[in-house]
């Protein structure tokens, strides 16, 4: 009787040990942003707006995201479209250095110099497309 006793509790040891050893054998993956997928690029928006005539126009909006061992640069480029062109009329560019707002990767600074600077918020960087808040505009962008 006492190694029947022993014997059920031996074995009910053996399957608790055995189930308490199974791990989670799932590989996690971080998906991180990083200055790899953010350069090299250029991410491009088309939205329609209204010019100063109160025409309404496309806006091909553009980031451009350098780093090299002088520091991280970038552009911003808007051309502006009348509806049928194949040119732009109008073409504004901007120049700015950028930096990672934390090490999580999530938010970027734009320095546009002479005290302008813009934030991009709740950054995603993925292979085709970048997304955020540009202040404060929900910006989707395409890899071009």
């Amino acid at each position: 009787m006492k190694k029947s006793v022993s014997l059920k509790i031996l074995l009910l040891l053996t399957v608790f040990l055995g189930l308490a050893s199974c791990g989670d054998d799932n590989v996690y993956y971080t998906i991180q942003n990083s200055d790899e997928k953010l350069c090299g690029s250029t991410w491009v928006e088309e939205f329609q707006t209204t010019n100063d005539d109160n025409v309404e126009v496309i806006c091909n909006h553009q980031l451009k995201f350098a780093k090299s061992k002088s520091g991280n640069d970038g552009q911003e480029v808007w051309e502006y479209y009348r509806s049928g062109e194949t040119r732009p009329y109008e073409t504004v560019s901007k120049r700015f250095s950028w930096s990672w707002l934390d090490s999580n990767m999530e938010g970027l600074e734009l320095n546009y110099g002479g005290g302008e600077i813009t934030y991009f918020d709740n950054v995603w960087v993925r292979e085709n497309y970048l997304s955020g808040m540009l202040d404060g505009v929900n910006v989707t962008s395409r890899r071009k």
